[in-house]
């Protein structure tokens, strides 16, 4: 009897411990690269955060609250859907701060894991989406705009890791369609869960460079949060003067 009554009472503390350890929390924020990695099938992961920006002298920015919605239905695929959510915008004039708002436009797509790293060297995978026309007040497109992304990354030596991002876009303007290109390269490092990385980041409408660099950190809060910060600073062409964001990060594992 006594057995069984210690048996009972083990069992939560026995069950602990043979419970297999949370796969490691892989975001596609802050910065502009997404990851190469996938939620895994049967998860739900929310990643959300605000950005407060000076795109000019006299503009600045908020947008909140950013959204990323990633579900896992298959071990190499993750279904999308994102959003900026609400832009106010500032503009000093003669008369003082002039303030415009409205919705962003959202995003759906997918993720699918190409390569692994363990086996190939590298990890791929290609992000296929569509802009929907959703936004308000001009802060968007009034198209349906198709793109797709590339990521890829690998494992450097001393706990460092380097990826990269190609997006391209076919966006509309006011007269015609054109291709979009997007491309940012990041080294990142972690120390007992912390992560920090710098990122330089450049996008290419025309002939010219929109470039800017970045960084931030990323700290752990349990298995399956996480927080983060961001900072970085337009360099060239009409890239944004300077911008601060924080997010946070849940993910809901598939038991």
């Amino acid at each position: 009897m006594r057995l069984a009554v210690l048996l009972v009472l083990l069992q939560p503390a026995l069950c602990a411990a043979q419970a297999p350890a949370a796969p490691e929390l892989v975001t596609d924020r802050p910065g502009f690269g997404e990851s190469s990695g996938v939620v895994g099938r049967g998860t739900i992961q929310l990643e959300t955060g605000l950005t407060f920006e000076q795109t000019t002298p006299a503009q600045r920015q908020v947008t909140a609250p950013q959204l990323l919605a990633r579900v896992g239905v298959a071990p190499r695929l993750e279904l999308r859907v994102s959003a900026d959510g609400f832009v106010d915008q500032s503009v000093l004039t003669p008369a003082g701060r002039a303030h415009t708002h409205g919705r962003s436009d959202a995003e759906v797509g997918g993720k699918v894991k190409l390569l692994d790293e363990a086996r190939a060297g590298v990890d791929l995978a290609v992000l296929p989406y569509l802009s929907l026309p959703t936004a308000s007040n001009g802060f968007g497109s009034d198209h349906y705009d198709p793109g797709f992304k590339i990521a890829a990354g690998r494992g450097l030596p001393h706990g460092f890791g380097l990826s990269g991002t190609f997006n391209a876009a076919d966006a509309s303007g006011d007269d015609e369609r054109a291709w979009e290109r997007e491309i940012s390269v990041s080294l990142d490092h972690g120390v007992g869960g912390v992560g920090a990385y710098g990122e330089v980041d450049g996008s290419f409408a025309g002939a010219g460079c929109d470039c800017s660099v970045d960084g931030g950190i990323t700290v752990p809060v349990g298995a399956n949060r996480q927080f983060d910060v961001e900072f970085g600073r337009g360099v060239h062409g009409a890239a944004q003067d300077w911008f601060v964001g924080v997010g946070f990060v849940v993910r809901r594992l598939h038991h």
